[in-house]
């Protein structure tokens, strides 16, 4: 799920890009950016269970195999990123209230903005070598 959700969140944080590249992929992007939202808020959940599992066995992980750590990692990480950047304004409706957790989320919503296309380009990277490695193209060990 992650794998998916990475390069969907890639593809919409690229948007910009690759329709200044490929004018013809405007409507397959604009389909696919009325789910941003879902997208995002999959991608905070997602990410941040993966980083939980991986938590204690991260240096090992790099220990094993450092591409495949590394790809790995930055998948969960670019996923969060995006994740936080696309389903903010949903998570934000959902906190009742004014509380200080809805304005740090806005808060890094538009810090990561700028970074957008740059943690597109590695979510969609890192997430398509993750899948090499899951699909045991290319082996772990």
């Amino acid at each position: 799920i992650n794998i998916i959700l990475g390069i969907l969140g890639g593809i919409l944080a690229a948007a910009a890009m690759i329709i200044s590249k490929k004018p013809d992929a405007e409507q397959d992007i604009d389909k696919l950016a009325a789910y941003q939202a879902l997208v995002g808020v999959g991608l905070v959940a997602v990410s941040l269970i993966n980083f939980l599992r991986m938590l204690g066995t991260i240096t090992d992980a790099f220990k094993v195999n450092l591409l495949w750590a590394a790809a790995f990692l930055s998948m969960v990480a670019s996923g969060f990123l995006l994740g936080a950047l696309f389903g903010m304004p949903q998570i934000a409706k959902w906190i009742p209230g004014e509380s200080s957790a809805e304005q740090k989320a806005v808060e890094l919503s538009k810090k990561v903005a700028p970074f957008q296309v740059l943690l597109g380009i590695i979510a969609v990277i890192s997430s398509l070598i993750t899948m090499l490695y899951m699909f045991k193209i290319l082996k772990i060990v």
